[in-house]
């Protein structure tokens, strides 16, 4: 099965047209035809069976059959991360947590940051590809790009990590995570944390974490962060 998505596709529509980029793909790539299914979704949690009933030069013609709410993730992670001065590994990252499985992201500016700005289109683009590519109904969030004190002083979930490389008493993330509830963990620029920064996290509850006994680039450690939650919570 593949997976197209439509952002305004509503439970109750009947009919839906299809453009752009989902219309290329299905007529010039996949050479789709009337009376062909395609199977969509508006990223928040619906499945959506339609059948082709007419095809042009600029649009596809789809007919919904039926919609279904496909499960969600039974655990919510949200990870904040420095963004990478070389962009295009900040967007392999992206691509792959969301493959693998998180709820939202958030960049953050920490004082070692080397880059402080983001494509927003751009990113959600990939976002989207992503969802498609792991066939998931659920578009995670990304969130705008945020000073770490202000999303840590903003954070309410009921567990919160902060993976750092400093030398000081740790426990691995795979041995603390709590299975089935609402997760967000912190990861820092290459530059890594200041003691200020580290120092805040822990005043409002962020607990330090290894990630192990290697040091891993940023967006690794974003990857094996969200591998280690999907490990623990599909037990």
């Amino acid at each position: 099965m593949q997976i197209f998505y439509h952002s305004k596709i509503k439970v109750n529509d009947t009919d839906l047209i299809v453009s752009d980029s989902e219309h290329h793909h299905l007529n010039k790539v996949l050479r789709k035809k009337i009376n062909d299914k395609v199977y969509l979704t508006n990223g928040n949690g619906y499945l959506f069976e339609t059948i082709i009933n007419n095809i042009n030069s600029k649009s596809t013609h789809l007919k919904i059959l039926n919609s279904k709410k496909e499960s969600s993730m039974d655990y919510s992670l949200h990870i904040a991360i420095a963004p990478i001065k070389k962009i295009d590994r900040f967007e392999w990252f992206l691509e792959k947590a969301i493959e693998i499985g998180v709820s939202s992201i958030t960049p953050l500016i920490c004082k070692y940051n080397e880059r402080k700005s983001l494509n927003y289109t751009r990113l959600n683009k990939i976002a989207v590809s992503a969802m498609k590519q792991s066939l998931q109904t659920y578009l995670p969030k990304i969130e705008p790009i945020v000073s770490i004190k202000e999303f840590i002083e903003s954070n309410q979930c009921k567990q919160k990590y902060i993976a750092h490389c400093k030398n000081s008493k740790k426990v691995h993330l795979s041995k603390i995570i709590k299975r089935k509830t609402n997760s967000s963990i912190i990861i820092g620029p290459e530059g890594g944390f200041t003691d200020d920064e580290i120092s805040l996290a822990m005043d409002y509850n962020f607990i330090p974490v290894s990630l192990g006994n290697n040091r891993l680039r940023t967006e690794t450690a974003g990857i094996v962060s969200c591998q280690t939650f999907s490990d623990v919570n599909n037990k």
